[in-house]
């Protein structure tokens, strides 16, 4: 039995939703045939009849999956899956346009996530189709759209995620909108829409009354603070200058004693002891006022004490991840947004330093940093010796050290290892750090 004789029936074309069919001998059929690509049912027919060489028979296709090209697509009877009809085999996706269209696109969901509009579509027709889209920002600026890797769907077609990008000017004065197109489709598929809130005259003033709140707040705890400055500088110089004349009447009282002769009187009784002991707690004064002088010259050298958060505390609380280990070193990455408490809220705080092991996403840190509210000065330092970047979240040079309860860091640069490497790791990345020290004035 030749193979002309095994399947009388051979695929000869494709036309809108129906493959061809040609008889190249005499055939009868009287069973349901079911379409197979890669697999994967894509139709079922009933065909019964005697068919003679040259006859046309038209077999509709209605959608097609995501697959692989070139792929055959296959004819078999339901009852005993035996082929009847030669394959046919798609070779382009030119080809599954041609058979089935381009499909209807429907967007499932849109949302915007981290300044960037993402979306996941589906197109249960044609499974193959990859699609041209767009975006018009506002409605004017037109912009290109990122459609990600297709997925095949088990109820046939298959979907796909994209994505747009947006800049900062896109957020105009009344907000953001965002149109998604496909070419060959009017319309838009799908619309997003940000607007900002148009305060009404009430919560304005709240905002205002807020606003100058806080302003008092501060400048009544900088004037405080400034006074308290003063008065510790005035009763500085007071001491100073007490210390200073009393080792002075002592040093001259002391020099006309030791100038004036003392003649020896025989037999001359010792001095009381209530005597004694005033002289002795003069000559006491005298010693501990130079005592005391260089006490206070000593103390105003100024001193540090320094706090250690361990990565393990509970004080590292909203933002981190767990810790790592690598080469013995341990550290632990940060999301975009972190706190850590202090250790010590009732001390005065100079600065914080952050020993930067890693960063995801940039070359170098770009944070931001607050003490409670208060924003800090970040500088960044290189040690001279192989270490890791240390980063210093410091009090403006303007203002007094400060009492806080939280440090709050946040990071203009993150990212995910599954959005950038498409790995599986679906955390929120921006920075590594190997210690957070509290450095408080004493």
């Amino acid at each position: 039995m030749t193979a002309e004789t095994a399947t009388p029936i051979r695929s000869v074309g494709i036309a809108f939703q129906t493959i061809r069919m040609t008889c190249v001998g005499d055939a009868e059929l009287d069973d349901v045939v079911v379409a197979y690509i890669n697999g994967i049912k894509v139709g079922e027919n009933y065909i019964s009849g005697v068919f003679h060489a040259g006859e046309v028979i038209e077999y509709p296709i209605q959608y097609l999956p995501y697959i692989d090209l070139p792929g055959e697509i296959r004819f078999a009877r339901l009852q005993d899956g035996s082929e009847v009809v030669s394959p046919l085999t798609l070779k382009t996706r030119e080809d599954a346009i041609a058979l089935v269209g381009l499909g209807d696109v429907k967007i499932e969901s849109l949302a915007i996530e981290y300044g960037v509009v993402r979306g996941v579509a589906v197109n249960r027709v044609n499974g193959l189709l990859q699609p041209e889209m767009f975006a018009r920002i506002n409605g004017v600026v037109p912009r290109g759209v990122i459609v990600d890797h297709h997925r095949l769907l088990d109820d046939g077609g298959a979907s796909f995620q994209f994505s747009v990008r947006l800049e900062a000017q896109d957020l105009a004065e009344n907000g953001l909108s965002v149109d998604i197109y496909v070419v060959g489709k009017d319309g838009p598929l799908s619309s997003i829409t940000y607007r900002r809130a148009d305060p009404d005259d009430a919560l304005r003033r709240i905002i205002q009354l807020e606003s100058r709140l806080d302003q008092n707040q501060q400048a009544t705890g900088y004037q405080i603070q400034a006074l308290d400055n003063e008065i510790t500088a005035r009763i500085g110089l007071l001491e100073d200058r007490i210390d200073a004349f009393i080792e002075y009447s002592a040093s001259l009282l002391f020099d006309r004693i030791a100038a004036t002769p003392v003649r020896d009187v025989p037999q001359a009784s010792a001095l009381s002891a209530d005597k004694k002991k005033k002289m002795q707690m003069f000559l006491d004064l005298v010693k501990s006022g130079a005592k005391v002088l260089g006490e206070q010259s000593h103390d105003r050298i100024s001193t540090t004490d320094q706090r250690n958060v361990p990565l393990r505390s509970s004080a590292f609380s909203h933002g981190w991840y767990d810790v790592e280990l690598d080469d013995g070193e341990e550290y632990r990455w940060m999301a975009s947004e972190a706190i850590v408490f202090n250790p010590a809220p009732e001390k005065k705080l100079l600065e914080v330093q952050i020993g930067v092991f890693g960063v995801y996403g940039a070359e170098v840190p770009m944070l931001k940093c607050f003490f409670d509210g208060a924003p800090a000065n970040v500088l960044r330092e290189r040690p001279v010796t192989d270490g890791p970047l240390t980063l210093r979240a410091q009090v403006p040079k303007d203002k007094a050290p400060i009492s806080f309860d939280m440090l709050r860091i946040e990071s203009l640069v993150s990212a995910s290892p599954a959005t950038l490497e498409g790995s599986t790791d679906q955390r929120l990345l921006s920075i590594a750090v190997s210690q957070i020290v509290f450095v408080y004035a004493e």
